[in-house]
């Protein structure tokens, strides 16, 4: 068995969020017995099969999505600029991005048995910190190779326990 995420970027996330709110408002008010609704619902499950989950990220560059895979533990990581597969902990990941920048990420256990969505969710959660830390790191790097040439002096530079970057830049006096 395997379970499918989409990993939706966190802007198209909160337009999806007040869409389904509204959705949401609307099928609260038509009513109607809860418990059959309920029913209806894991009889519609069962004949779809696994449905989708849907799970905010940020991750967006499959170079940096790799390379925050690798940070994980992740083996056997190949990657193009649409597609991503890797295998960490004894899952098999396949990760494809929409022309609209969507992630849809597919786990599925070596062995064959089914994997819990918590356990997908929890994965996503893990690479997208080590992904957030590869951005940070990435964007560090653009800020010292061109803090000169935009008239600014790194004066100091000091990591947190918690892996958050602080930059002091001074602004170069050209009197």
């Amino acid at each position: 068995m395997s379970v499918s995420l989409i990993l939706i970027p966190a802007a198209l996330a909160a337009v999806t969020a007040i869409s389904a709110a509204g959705g949401i408002g609307a099928l609260s008010q038509v009513g109607g017995d809860r418990e059959v609704e309920r029913d209806i619902e894991v009889e519609r499950a069962e004949a779809e099969g696994p449905r989708p989950v849907s799970v905010r990220t940020r991750m967006k560059d499959p170079d940096l999505l790799g390379d925050a895979l690798r940070d994980i533990g992740a083996t056997a990581v190949t990657q193009s600029d649409a597609d991503l597969t890797a295998v960490i902990d004894g899952v098999e990941l396949a990760m494809t991005r929409s022309p609209e920048g969507v992630w849809a990420a597919h786990f599925r256990r070596a062995d064959g048995l089914e994997l819990a969505e918590t356990d997908a969710a929890a994965l996503v959660e893990r690479l997208d910190a080590a992904y957030a830390l590869r951005v940070q790191q990435t964007v560090a790097s653009r800020i010292r190779e061109r803090a000169a040439s935009a008239g600014f002096e790194l004066v100091s530079e000091t990591r947190d326990d918690d892996d958050t970057v602080t930059m002091v830049l001074d602004v170069k006096d050209y009197a």
